[in-house]
């Protein structure tokens, strides 16, 4: 008899830890949430598959580009961006020049990516702290660039 209590004590107490130690799902937090932050610029990568880390150096004039994302919550599913780029030359000299994407629709892809949206077209996609944008640039035309989350 004391083995069986003995027993459904160690049973009860087993089942009480289990039934504590399961906690609910935190739900996931807002697409705005998951995007918004700061981004330091890593890769670019041109049209013609050419690639490049960032910071960049260039070997002929010894300035080097470098380019940061600050990303804010306007909405669960809206955000803002700037796109800062930075060029130090070789004197030390920085330049920088600041491209803001106005306001941005999120919507979730079916890969889990959240993608980034100005109208109907793409600008780019979030996941694992990664931002990828699609930008034109004037002189080198279609520009991916890619940021990792600070």
């Amino acid at each position: 008899m004391k083995h069986s209590r003995f027993t459904s004590a160690l049973l009860f107490i087993f089942v009480s830890v289990f039934i504590i130690s399961c906690s609910k799902d935190e739900p996931e937090p807002s697409m705005g949430d998951q995007v918004a932050g700061n981004y330091t610029l890593t890769k670019l990568a041109l049209s013609n598959g050419l690639t490049a880390d960032l910071p960049l150096t260039d070997p002929a004039s010894g300035s080097t580009r470098s380019g940061t994302v600050a990303v804010t919550k306007v909405a669960d599913d809206k955000i803002t961006a700037k796109i800062t780029q930075t060029i130090k030359d070789k004197a030390g000299k920085i330049t920088s020049g600041v491209t803001d994407s106005g306001e941005v629709t999120l919507k979730k892809a079916t890969t889990g990516e959240i993608e980034a949206y100005i109208g109907t077209s793409k600008i780019g996609t979030y996941s694992n702290a990664l931002l990828t944008l699609y930008v034109i640039d004037p002189t080198l035309g279609n520009v991916t660039l890619i940021g990792k989350k600070n």
